[in-house]
């Protein structure tokens, strides 16, 4: 088991401590504010493991939100007193990339469990859309979208899970396990490992194959927030949402393969092969055959010490040459 600097022990008790802190009392930056219950037991068996620690994750999510603005509020629009009127609405009155949430956007929907579909009533039913906080479709040809016409998104996000380990050596099984499970975009962060011997390596354990998003309603450029329309059906919803629900059903999955692999071959222990023998490093491996076949010689040297000794056949075939090489 290898030597963990002091540096990142003290970074792990942190972490830790935080984690020991009640649910009203530990915070983190998610819309939920806490771990998610579904990776609870992951999190708290990959604390407990030699040499690693969590920092972030986020155990698969939907979520229904609202783009931000994608331009800068106006600043000519001024009250009696000469202030910005939508400046004191909006003290970070700024543009998000398009797609973004920031700038003003807001979440409609966000969950970490699948959604149970309600039965459908009717053709005119708008169970889905009244979740998700969306009017019915306008009649008429549909939407004029404009350069300031905002967008909602519905979004299924697998799980993300950041991992900070004591070296890269511990860093290779959390790695390893992670892309066997199916979490192929995983990888190990920040360049300054090479040169600082105080960094500490973070494994990002992620997947794009089961995300999926689709733009589903919007929102008029300078329209009412409560106004936002949706633009497809609520059959629509319902069969993108019960895709949603597969997805999170492979995740599950994923996360117990991922589980799996990262126990059965622990950070900071020794591999082993499938007959349950260790792994061998390269120098260890060396080492070892240098050492047999040095027995070998001696044992090879011994033999024909004897057969030039021997002076019949008889002692010949005593000597059972085969069986002691």
């Amino acid at each position: 088991m290898s030597c963990i600097r002091s540096s990142f022990q003290r970074k792990k008790q942190k972490i830790l401590d935080g984690l020991a802190r009640s649910e009203t009392e530990y915070i983190d930056l998610s819309p939920k504010g806490s771990v998610d219950k579904g990776i609870q037991n992951l999190i708290e068996e990959i604390n407990k493991l030699h040499g690693i620690v969590t920092t972030s994750s986020c155990a698969g999510r939907i979520s229904v939100y609202l783009e931000g603005r994608k331009e800068p509020l106006k600043k000519n629009v001024t009250d009696n007193s000469g202030v910005n009127a939508d400046s004191q609405r909006h003290p970070t009155a700024q543009a998000t990339v398009p797609g973004g949430k920031g700038a003003g956007g807001k979440w409609l929907y966000v969950s970490h469990d699948p959604l149970q579909l309600p039965p459908s009533t009717s053709q005119e039913d708008t169970q889905i859309m009244n979740i998700f906080g969306l009017s019915s479709p306008l009649a008429g040809p549909g939407i004029m979208a404009t350069r300031g016409t905002r967008y909602v998104r519905i979004a299924f996000e697998p799980m993300i899970l950041h991992v900070m380990t004591a070296s890269l050596k511990h860093a290779q099984p959390v790695l390893a396990a992670a892309i066997n499970a199916g979490f192929r975009e995983s990888g190990v962060q920040s360049l300054r490992n090479l040169d600082d011997k105080e960094a500490c390596p973070m494994v990002a354990v992620r997947t794009s194959g089961l995300a999926l998003e689709s733009i589903i309603g919007y929102l008029e450029d300078a329209g009412n927030e409560e106004d936002i329309r949706c633009v497809v059906s609520e059959g629509y919803l319902r069969m993108i949402v019960g895709m949603i629900n597969e997805r999170f059903e492979a995740n599950t999955e994923r996360i117990l393969r991922f589980r799996n692999n990262l126990l059965q071959h622990r950070p900071g222990d020794a591999r082993r092969k499938k007959d349950g023998e260790a792994w061998e490093n390269a120098d260890t491996r060396r080492q070892r055959k240098r050492t047999e076949g040095l027995q070998k010689s001696t044992e090879l040297r011994h033999v024909e010490r004897k057969f030039a000794s021997a002076t019949s056949s008889e002692e010949l075939s005593d000597l059972e040459i085969w069986d002691s090489i």
